[in-house]
């Protein structure tokens, strides 16, 4: 074991940004996603947006934002805004520095084998086979 915290709540998922390892990821059965200083572990960011518990949480490669899927079927994705390796600006409440742009089709090309449906609810792309 590296480290060790104790968290505000049953925390059913974490992740270490991957680039500095200077802040991880949490969310549990309070439906809050929380950002926390990995070296001290004081919290810098919490987020609400989710219905339900929170089961997992995963940063992107590059640690400049954040993925959270809940029971109440939803996936969230949360910027961190810009990584530094002293990491000397604040996160604001909603954890993000600056403006990070991101169109559907970016995020539906990260997400293979995805689909939208047009009622709303999720389903997976159809395979279609050449004769």
């Amino acid at each position: 074991m590296v480290r060790s915290y104790d968290m505000p709540c049953t925390v059913e998922s974490a992740s270490l940004e991957p680039k500095y390892g200077n802040k991880f990821v949490a969310g549990g059965e309070d439906m809050w996603v929380r950002v926390f200083d990995f070296h001290t572990g004081n919290e810098i960011a919490c987020n609400k947006g989710h219905h339900g518990p929170v089961h997992c949480v995963r940063f992107f490669p590059g640690g400049e934002s954040y993925a959270s899927g809940s029971e109440d079927g939803t996936i969230r994705i949360w910027r961190t805004g810009p990584l530094t390796h002293d990491e000397s600006e604040d996160l604001s409440a909603n954890g993000s520095i600056d403006k990070v742009k991101v169109t559907a089709d970016e995020v539906s090309r990260k997400i293979e084998g995805f689909h939208i449906a047009d009622e709303g609810k999720p389903k997976e792309k159809e395979e279609v086979g050449e004769e």
